[in-house]
């Protein structure tokens, strides 16, 4: 039964990638040009993130893109679950762009039961340019997660929080192929309120499929401090349509921030504890660009 599920995932994943190619023709960045007047080398991916990882690229000053993520339950928790609401995780949040290398975002999500509120900071460095004076992109992030709610009344307000801090680096080789790495720290505490801190590498990639369809991939390995907590990995592709991107994928881990991840995947692969998934993003003018010139 596990199987036939998976079988029909992956069925159901190629409609909507067929869907989209018959879609509406607007275009949300496929016709702005790749590399700029002073050389800068943009869109080497369609969105702010590649599947769970923070991209390489940055939302332009003052945009507001509203992202909605959602995860059913795993495959191997049977059909029902796999594709109901019961043991679904969901975020909302939103990300603005506050000077062109400088963006903020702020989300409210569930997991297992724990009620979470994130915000974060992303600032690019230096971006790359089609001279090969600056061959990649450099970028630093830093984001805080507080655990909320009834279960958490009689925890210091300390051991509620988790704090995430990674380093992005990447390059668009072509305008079809795009790679990044993001070595990441987090520390905070568990479930046992015992203190924790975790080194980890994300990899993530993206190539391009057809003018508004890409494949994306990644692989969170951690190196210190497992414990039981698995590396996470995901596929899926980016299906933009209008002014949203649509995200479909297939991936071990249940949350939705950085904290939850890369330290808190209890899934594998190899069981069938892959859970489907979409994030949805719909970015919004809130001050023209001109303001910023």
């Amino acid at each position: 039964m596990v199987r036939f599920n998976l079988k029909w995932t992956f069925v159901f994943a190629l409609c909507l990638i067929s869907l989209k190619l018959s879609a509406q023709d607007d275009d949300l960045l496929g016709d702005e040009p790749s590399v700029h007047i002073d050389n800068r080398v943009n869109f080497a991916f369609k969105t702010t993130k590649v599947i769970n990882l923070q991209s390489l690229e940055l939302l332009g000053p003052g945009v507001f893109d509203f992202k909605m993520n959602h995860r059913f339950g795993a495959f191997n928790n049977g059909p029902i679950n796999a594709f109901g609401l019961d043991l679904a995780t969901i975020r909302f949040g939103g990300e603005y762009g506050i000077n062109r290398n400088l963006m903020a975002g702020i989300g409210r999500s569930n997991v297992s039961g724990s009620k979470n509120v994130d915000g974060y900071l992303k600032y690019r460095v230096f971006q790359q340019t089609s001279d090969n004076k600056k061959p990649f992109s450099l970028l630093l992030f830093y984001g805080i997660e507080n655990k909320i709610g009834p279960s958490y009344s009689d925890v210091n307000s300390s051991k509620r929080l988790t704090s995430v801090a990674q380093v992005i680096i990447g390059r668009k080789f072509n305008e079809t192929f795009s790679a990044q790495f993001s070595p990441s720290y987090v520390m905070g505490y568990n479930s046992s309120n015992a203190a924790f801190n975790q080194v980890a590498l994300g990899l993530g990639m993206r190539m391009k499929l057809t003018m508004r369809t890409t494949l994306n991939a990644e692989w969170i390995p951690i190196l210190t401090n497992k414990g039981l907590v698995r590396n996470s990995a995901s596929v899926g592709f980016d299906i933009e349509t209008g002014g949203h991107v649509f995200q479909v994928h297939f991936t071990n881990s249940s949350g939705l921030n950085e904290a939850q991840f890369i330290s808190n995947t209890n899934d594998t692969w190899d069981t069938y504890g892959i859970r489907f998934g979409f994030n949805l993003s719909r970015v919004f003018t809130i001050v023209s660009p001109s303001k910023f010139k």
